[in-house]
């Protein structure tokens, strides 16, 4: 590869682009692409100590918790003791949906399945696949740095 070519701009479009189809399709449900990969998540594997899903998700402690206050304000996710012998660090607690995050969840996931339908529409099938195979990929050799 060219050593004037840089990777993050391109890459940065497109997720810029992919956001806007995600939210397009959310924005019914007052949740950003960003707020119902967490609920998803949280919903997925709670409760789940917040040093676990910031893994998970790819993102910092600080990032992760700027991320949450609105949920909790809006009163979908909560907090709850983990066992002693589950505390990763004197910070670690864990997360988990109360029952009207569980519900915004239901009523968001059409919706975002309607978005993730239109980016496998655009992208066709053999590209989505393969886009998606590339993405995991990707990230898995970055991890390892």
């Amino acid at each position: 590869m060219s050593k004037d070519i840089c990777t993050c701009a391109p890459l940065r479009r497109l997720t810029r682009r992919i956001t806007i189809i995600y939210d397009h399709h959310l924005q019914d449900s007052d949740l950003s692409i960003t707020q119902y990969s967490l609920i998803s998540r949280i919903g997925r594997k709670g409760p789940i100590a917040n040093i676990t899903l910031a893994q998970d998700m790819g993102m910092d402690r600080s990032t992760l918790s700027r991320a949450l206050k609105p949920l909790m304000a809006a009163g979908w996710v909560e907090t709850v003791d983990l066992p002693e012998e589950a505390l990763l660090d004197k910070r670690s607690f864990a997360l988990q949906l109360s029952r009207t995050g569980q519900a915004k969840l239901e009523e968001a996931r059409p919706r975002w399945r309607r978005a993730q339908d239109e980016i496998d529409r655009r992208l066709g099938p053999k590209l989505a696949r393969e886009f998606n195979d590339i993405i995991e990929d990707a990230y898995a050799r970055l991890q390892e740095a």
